[in-house]
């Protein structure tokens, strides 16, 4: 009989041994499932987000290129350098302490001060919703301002009541229900106080020595990135003192985008740390089913079968239930993304519609099998040399004898391809 018809020959007996059940493979499915999931609906999360970011780059970032200075403002030609760009809307922020009027209770607050171009792209959405201009504009010497609701919960106060910020008392005319742009300004400490760049300026807290970022956005029209990156270069070079940061849509949130890898890292190696595991599992699985089929082990090899053709038998069983595994698994994690769109919407920028991500799942296949591999592949190696005279007197499964070379150094080889790619798919291959 030539190799393929030996193949052939030997999936046929392996599925129909498969009709009569195949009892015991229960830790052997949930292994390889889970772990598979783990991994698929990790990287399609973090896919997701990634492309979230890159999509949403405008939104986030609130313009299409931002400068950043700190501690000072613009200066008259580099402001006329900027609104020669496209369209700006200049922001402020800091940290500071909003008090009650009658100074009983207190807490610190991200204040952040808009014009009225705010924003340039995207929604910024209040309860109830007002213009910019009756929102912040100042009324009787109170000027106006909006907060989330843990700062109302945090002072105990209601919407028209006024807190005192540096010498201006600032009224809460809204609540906060989006900011487009919140997750590029970086993580907050404490709770958003959105006021007015005329009011900020009222309050007195601008002085020499304070800590305050001064942001200005640009609408750029029909920009390529290429024309954003000419107009940096430009900025760079006629203003090489002015020491500012500047940032483009196509980076808009890199603190996020680098907390989401090293996330996901994070989790791909627990995912493939528990399929790891479970290779245990599967072990134990593979070495009872094939202790279970001593008997017709025997029978084969009486009947003139070779070893080779007993162990492709069980091969092809084991890899059929590895196969369902893995299927389940991949079908677990085609619905995660969906499932985190759900949950993350109003927190993270993930895409509008969220799909599936065919290299995240087939990363996931791919572990799944190495690692059915790896830990199948001994004891079906020891089971194919056990002669057929030991195997019914039901000794020869139980022997401790190491499988042939091939069988070792396949399994060396399946778990160096496993680590290699593990640490070739890693964001951090140090880690």
């Amino acid at each position: 009989m030539n190799r393929p018809e030996q193949f052939v020959l030997a999936l046929r007996f392996a599925l129909r041994e498969m009709r009569a059940g195949l009892g015991g493979f229960a830790i052997f499915l949930a292994c390889i499932t889970l772990g598979v999931a783990a991994i698929g609906g990790v990287n399609s999360v973090s896919r997701a987000i990634s492309e979230g970011i890159e999509t949403e780059g405008q939104t986030l970032l609130g313009g299409d290129v931002r400068f950043e200075l700190v501690q000072r403002e613009v200066n008259a030609d580099e402001r006329a350098f900027l609104e020669s760009a496209g369209r700006l809307a200049v922001s402020s922020g800091m940290r500071s302490m909003a008090r009650l009027e009658d100074g009983s209770d207190q807490s610190l607050v991200e204040v952040k001060a808009v014009d009225g171009a705010y924003p340039l792209y995207g929604a910024f959405t209040t309860d109830p919703q007002i213009g910019s201009d009756a929102l912040f504009a100042e009324k009787n010497g109170i000027w106006g301002a909006a907060a989330p609701d843990i700062l109302f919960e945090r002072l105990g106060i209601s919407l028209g009541d006024t807190i005192r910020l540096g010498d201006s008392a600032f009224q809460l005319r809204a609540r906060i229900i989006t900011e487009p742009d919140m997750l590029s300004d970086g993580f907050g400490f404490a709770p958003r106080l959105m006021v007015s760049v005329a009011g900020l300026r009222a309050s007195g807290l601008i002085r020499p020595g304070s800590l305050v970022e001064h942001r200005y956005k640009l609408k750029i029209e029909n920009a390529a990135a290429g024309d954003i990156e000419a107009l940096r270069n430009r900025a760079l070079e006629r203003f090489p003192e002015a020491g500012w940061s500047i940032r483009s849509r196509g980076n808009a949130a890199p603190a996020l985008s680098a907390n989401i890898a090293r996330f996901s890292q994070f989790l791909t190696l627990v995912g493939l740390t528990a399929l790891v595991v479970g290779g245990v599992g599967v072990g134990n699985a593979v070495n009872a089913h094939i202790a279970r089929k001593r008997g017709v082990i025997a029978t084969f090899k009486c009947l003139g079968a070779s070893g080779r053709f007993a162990f492709l038998v069980y091969l092809f069983q084991v890899m059929i239930i590895a196969a369902g595994g893995v299927a389940l698994g991949l079908v677990i994690a085609s619905v995660i993304p969906y499932l985190a769109a759900w949950f993350l919407a109003s927190v993270l920028p993930l895409p509008a519609k969220v799909t599936l991500y065919p290299g995240a799942l087939a990363i996931a296949a791919v572990f799944g099998i190495l690692v059915t591999l790896l830990f199948g592949i001994l004891p079906l190696g020891r089971a194919r040399d056990v002669p057929a005279t030991d195997l019914f007197r039901s000794m020869g499964l139980g022997a401790s004898g190491q499988p042939r070379p091939v069988y070792l150094i396949t399994a060396a080889l399946l778990a160096a391809i496993l680590a290699a790619l593990a640490v070739w798919l890693a964001r951090d291959r140090m880690i």
